[in-house]
C-alpha cells in the first residue's frame, strides 16, 4: 500500500514537472530579452568616442510572453531620450503580438573642453586656458563643447574655476565695440566706401546692431559690428 502511495506521489509530481516545463518552453526566454536590448544600446549610433555605459531594470520573472521566431524590435521609448534615465519599447510582431517597456540607465562620455586653470569674468578663451576632459556628458544639460576652434572669439561671462565645464551659458562673445568708445563708421552706398568717426552708444560683439553717434555730424545711426572697433552702416 505505502508501495502503491509512493508510486502515485513520483507520477504526480513528474506530471507536474513535465506540465512546468512545457510552460517554460512556451515562454520568450527573459535572458534572450535582455541580451537583444544590450546589443541594441551598445550598437546605437552615439556621437561619441567612447562606449556607452549602460544598466538595464531586472525584468520580472514572472512575465510571461510567447514565443517571438524572429529578432525582436527594439527602440527608445522616446526618440528625445537616448540618454540618461530612459526606456525601451521592446516588441514581437509575428507569430504573437507583444510589447514591454524596459527601463533602463545610458551613461554617455565624450572629451569635454574645460579650463584648464582659473579664468576671469572677461578674458579671452585660447588654446592655452582649456583642456579636453573625458566626461559623463548624458547629464549636461547645459550643452559642452568638443573643439577649440568653436571657442574662438569667446570670452568668460563670470569667473571660473579650474575645470570648469565650458557652455554656451558660462561663454559669450566677445565684446569688439564698449559704450562711449570712439569707432570708425563705415557707411557702405552703391559700392562706395565712406568712413567717418563716431561714439558708440552700446556695448556690443560682432555681428551684433548697435546705435552710434556720428561725431561730425551729431546724427545717430545703426549699424552692424564689423570688426574690432569698426561698425557699418548699410551693410
Amino acid at each position: 500500500m505505502l508501495h502503491h502511495r509512493l508510486i502515485t506521489q513520483l507520477l504526480l509530481a513528474a506530471a507536474v514537472a513535465v506540465s512546468s516545463g512545457s510552460a517554460w518552453a512556451e515562454r520568450q526566454s527573459l535572458a534572450s530579452i535582455a541580451l537583444q536590448a544590450e546589443s541594441f544600446i551598445a550598437a546605437y549610433p552615439y556621437e561619441s568616442p567612447y562606449p556607452p555605459g549602460f544598466e538595464l531594470a531586472s525584468l520580472d520573472p514572472r512575465l510571461q510572453l510567447k514565443p517571438c521566431s524572429h529578432d525582436l524590435k527594439i527602440n527608445f521609448t522616446r526618440a528625445d531620450r537616448i540618454m540618461g534615465n530612459t526606456s525601451l519599447t521592446i516588441s514581437c510582431e509575428n507569430p504573437v503580438n507583444w510589447q514591454i517597456h524596459l527601463p533602463v540607465r545610458v551613461d554617455i562620455f565624450d572629451d569635454v573642453l574645460v579650463s584648464k586653470t582659473p579664468l576671469v569674468k572677461g578674458q579671452l578663451i585660447d588654446a592655452n586656458n582649456v583642456k579636453l576632459k573625458k566626461m559623463k556628458v548624458s547629464s549636461l544639460f547645459n550643452g559642452y563643447f568638443r573643439e577649440i576652434v568653436a571657442l574662438t572669439g569667446l570670452q568668460a561671462k563670470r569667473n571660473l574655476a579650474r575645470n570648469s565645464i565650458l557652455t554656451s551659458a558660462n561663454l559669450q562673445p566677445r565684446k569688439l565695440v564698449r559704450s562711449g568708445q570712439r569707432v570708425i563708421i563705415v557707411l557702405n552706398l552703391k559700392g562706395l566706401e565712406v568712413k567717418s568717426s563716431g561714439q558708440a552708444l552700446q556695448s556690443a560683439s560682432l555681428g551684433q546692431l548697435i546705435k552710434v553717434k556720428n561725431t561730425q555730424s551729431n546724427k545717430i545711426v545703426e549699424g552692424v559690428v564689423t570688426a574690432d572697433g569698426q561698425i557699418t552702416v548699410g551693410h
